[in-house]
């Protein structure tokens, strides 16, 4: 199995673009599976840069409804129909509020989606994406560190309500050594996606690429965090991406020199079988 990152804020160099959001691609034998999208067309320059070619998409699975991760979808949909998995609150009218002031940070309607050819599969429950990769599903938040952004707010009713990102959902790729997870920002946890990944696939987590959002985060959840996977003996791979930022990644190194994997737009990562 192989990993290609298509968006993410930094970039290997060259002619490849980078921007505040991710994209991973998970080839196999059997299947290709895009995990996001990116915010917006860069997605279609770094995967004709990078000869990737979107036709051959067999499902897209999306990890949340924020501009960053699914803002590049419209322009992935001129290319690929394939199915888009994804969980059933990704549409809610989502902000960052800071203060009094508001800063729209969510995704256009379904509709606006399905005219363009988009055909979604809803689901809280884990799902099977194709032979050994499949979703986490909906994952409670249960550590007593790790919590959402307090600036996340959703609109109801009038109203802004603190928003807990519900529909925040990892790839799970089952191997013969363990399990590797890629996040898309992790918002419930890593710690908390983690163990929820070993409950329900009886299997300990090996590795994991993507957004840890443990760049905003506090300091004590930072602390906890990177003292919670220093327990876990069978961690191989840790590649922090996105929302992570560049000072935790340092950080996360500086932990863990034999295990980071710095993960950039134009990264390929071969997990073998």
């Amino acid at each position: 199995m192989k990993l290609i990152t298509l968006v993410e804020n930094t970039s290997t160099g060259g002619t490849l673009k980078a921007e505040h959001g991710l994209s991973v691609l998970i080839e196999s034998e059997n299947s290709r599976v895009l995990f996001d999208t990116g915010q917006s067309d860069c997605i279609i320059h770094n995967a004709k840069t990078l000869n990737v070619n979107l036709q051959n998409i067999d499902k897209i699975v999306l990890s949340h409804g924020h501009y960053d991760h699914v803002g590049g979808l419209k322009y992935v949909l001129q290319y690929a129909k394939a199915p888009i998995i994804a969980h059933p609150e990704i549409f809610r009218k989502r902000y960052s509020k800071k203060g009094d002031k508001l800063r729209y940070i969510g995704i256009e309607d379904k509709s606006f989606f399905e005219h363009l050819g988009a055909h979604f599969e809803f689901s809280t429950k884990p799902q099977q994406v194709s032979k050994n990769i499949y979703t986490t599903g909906f994952v409670e938040l249960k550590t007593d560190f790790e919590e959402v952004d307090k600036d996340f707010v959703f609109e109801s009713n009038g109203q802004h309500i603190k928003d807990d990102v519900p529909d925040d959902l990892s790839l799970v790729l089952d191997l013969k050594e363990g399990l590797f997870v890629v996040f898309g920002c992790a918002h419930r946890g890593i710690i908390n996606i983690i163990n929820h990944c070993e409950n329900t696939f009886n299997k300990k987590v090996i590795g994991f690429i993507g957004g840890t959002h443990l760049g905003p985060a506090s300091k004590f959840q930072k602390e906890k965090t990177v003292e919670t996977l220093k327990t876990m003996q069978q961690l191989k791979i840790i590649g922090p991406s996105h929302c992570t930022g560049i000072a935790m990644t340092c950080a996360l190194a500086n932990e863990f020199p034999d295990k980071i994997i710095y993960n950039n737009v134009g990264t390929v990562i071969d997990l073998g079988d």
